[in-house]
């Protein structure tokens, strides 16, 4: 059987980990790359081995040689490419988050039901494998009944990671290119994924921040978020904060997040993710009374980018839908909208509301 022929949307610095998705995929391939920087896609086309490389993606939306693209752009261009991408026939994997707006969500989500390919959105802290192991092992029913979670994420300054292109910062300061409060909408696309991943929907959320500068600069980045889980007395807390002299250690981003889910017979605990804050097992699970450490876990951020492209070919060649479809996907920008809203109106907001 052929391999599912990928092509790139976007060139720019996330680019490099879904990258790690083709060096060795048993159903999927990257064939070209698209970026409006022609000379960039041509340069990492090269780089990675793709034939193809574009100045306008809609050249490559037009190739009868792409099966499949990668929309790795700008938020306020999703829209709009995974429209073009679904009508030219094309199956999709779109960089969270989804889009600027539940009125863009819906769109998205009548335009992959109208078409014949597969659309989902990539969110690579589902495929990291401690969180994959923590997932089993809630499902296996090792700490009993989920009954609560928290989450803390610390954005610092960064020792050995990535050099941040200063024009991937200038749009993500855009609200009309990146949307508003962008810790909690871009950053925080990652958290509002992995709490439905560990225990389903939400159905409501409370936020106070820091609004100092004014609810049309808050980011989000000082926050405290609760939820409540959809059909359950099931409660969260999710702490963010950025400490400007906290120094952690990364390959990547300046940031790092760990989780602890307590259930009804005991605790796991999720200690690092995107970086390499602390030095200790990625897993642990605390029941009847011992603890019990789980080393055993590739625990490189790069490496759930090569499990997401992955598992985005194979349901293409298997016939199987991805993680995060539509609705899905659209859920979790839901509570991360709700959560901006709970902070400048200072009240609970139900995702039934968006």
């Amino acid at each position: 059987m052929s391999k599912v022929r990928v092509g790139f949307i976007g060139a720019g610095r996330i680019s490099t980990v879904h990258a790690m998705a083709y060096e060795d995929n048993p159903t999927g391939e990257l064939v070209a790359v698209a970026d409006r920087d022609r000379e960039l896609a041509k340069h990492q086309a090269e780089r990675w081995g793709a034939a193809s490389s574009y100045g306008d993606y809609r050249e490559m939306l037009a190739s009868p040689e792409i099966d499949a693209v990668e929309i790795l752009l700008p938020h306020n261009l999703h829209l709009q490419v995974t429209r073009e991408a679904l009508e030219a026939g094309k199956h999709v994997s779109l960089q969270k988050p989804m889009c600027l707006d539940m009125d863009e969500a819906r769109q998205i989500i009548e335009a992959a039901d109208s078409a014949s390919t597969t659309f989902r959105m990539v969110e690579n802290y589902r495929t990291y494998e401690p969180y994959m192991r923590a997932k089993e092992m809630l499902e296996a029913g090792e700490i009993g009944d989920p009954i609560g979670m928290r989450v803390k994420t610390v954005h610092g300054a960064g020792r050995g990671g990535w050099e941040i292109p200063a024009s991937a910062m200038v749009w993500r300061a855009d609200a009309s290119q990146a949307g508003g409060a962008n810790s909690l909408h871009d950053y925080g696309a990652h958290i509002t994924s992995i709490i439905p991943f560990f225990l389903g929907d939400v159905e409501k959320v409370h936020a106070m921040a820091d609004l100092s500068a004014g609810a049309d600069r808050f980011t989000g980045s000082r926050s405290v978020i609760t939820w409540k889980q959809a059909g359950a007395e099931v409660f969260g807390t999710w702490d963010m904060t950025d400490p400007d002299r906290f120094i952690i250690d990364t390959k990547y981003y300046p940031v790092d997040e760990w989780v602890e889910i307590t259930g009804t017979r005991g605790i796991l605990w999720l200690t690092r993710c995107t970086a390499r804050m602390v030095d200790m097992p990625p897993l642990v699970m605390f029941r009847d009374g011992q603890t019990h450490g789980y080393s055993d876990l590739e625990t490189d951020w790069g490496d759930s980018f090569r499990r997401a492209g992955h598992e985005f070919t194979d349901g293409i060649a298997n016939g199987t839908q991805p993680q995060l479809d539509a609705r899905e996907a659209a859920h979790t920008l839901a509570i991360s909208l709700a959560a901006a809203r709970s902070a400048v109106e200072h009240r609970e907001v139900a995702i039934s509301e968006l």
